[in-house]
């Protein structure tokens, strides 16, 4: 494998053997219904929905509830959130150059790690177009969510690699701080934050459209790169 990239750039090369997506941002653009649902939530439970919504787009739903709920509402706000998203989903799109990418991958080298929850993923790829891949780690799958490493950590080992060979696509800062502390370069997908943020998280590479993004399979070996 190559080494990872020490200067972030958007001109880059990277060989590896398997290739983790996050979802929301950086396949999908999803900011919006995310946003909308928890402000739907956050108003028919009765909160204050500016704290929780500005959170929402990168944590999961567990997470969110357990940091701005109430303990005696939680377990219903979990169950509305659940509805709530499943109803937004129908609005989400692939980002562009999403779809050409992952169909550019063979199928079982490349996978999902997600802070959301497989039933409303499943159908924000699904709306979007894009498949569902094999490799699927969701929010249920982990018991620390990112910036943790264990869901790239999982990841990798579904793919049945070692996270060194695998390249991250992330957009956002804890979702980058979890790929690099599990051992990966990270391509970090511009749009959800600032490209100095994903830097500072420790982005080795960064992407502003996937549609610069190529994909090159020598034996077992993929080249992905920007130009």
């Amino acid at each position: 494998m190559s080494s990872p990239l020490t200067v972030p750039s958007d001109v880059w090369v990277v060989e590896c053997r398997g290739v983790l997506f996050d979802v929301d941002g950086t396949l999908v653009d999803s900011a919006d219904a995310i946003r909308s649902a928890w402000r739907w939530l956050a108003e028919t439970i009765g909160i204050a929905p500016e704290p929780i919504v500005a959170a929402s787009v990168a944590a999961r739903a567990q997470d969110l509830v357990d940091g701005f709920v109430p303990s005696d509402l939680r377990e219903r706000a979990l169950d509305l959130s659940r509805e709530a998203g499943l109803a937004a989903a129908a609005s989400v799109v692939a980002l562009p150059g999403a779809r050409e990418l992952v169909a550019a991958l063979p199928s079982g080298a490349w996978g999902c790690v997600t802070s959301g929850r497989s039933q409303i993923v499943t159908t924000r790829l699904r709306a979007a177009g894009l498949p569902v891949p094999d490799v699927f780690v969701t929010s249920e799958d982990v018991t620390r969510g990112k910036p943790d490493p264990e869901p790239y950590v999982r990841g990798a080992a579904v793919l049945g690699l070692d996270p060194a060979d695998c390249l991250a696509f992330e957009d956002t800062t804890d979702g980058v701080a979890s790929a690099r502390a599990a051992g990966m370069p990270v391509v970090a997908v511009v749009g959800t934050f600032a490209p100095d943020a994903l830097v500072d998280a420790g982005a080795t590479a960064l992407a502003h459209d996937l549609r610069r993004v190529s994909v090159e399979r020598v034996d077992d070996v993929l080249r992905v790169a920007a130009r």
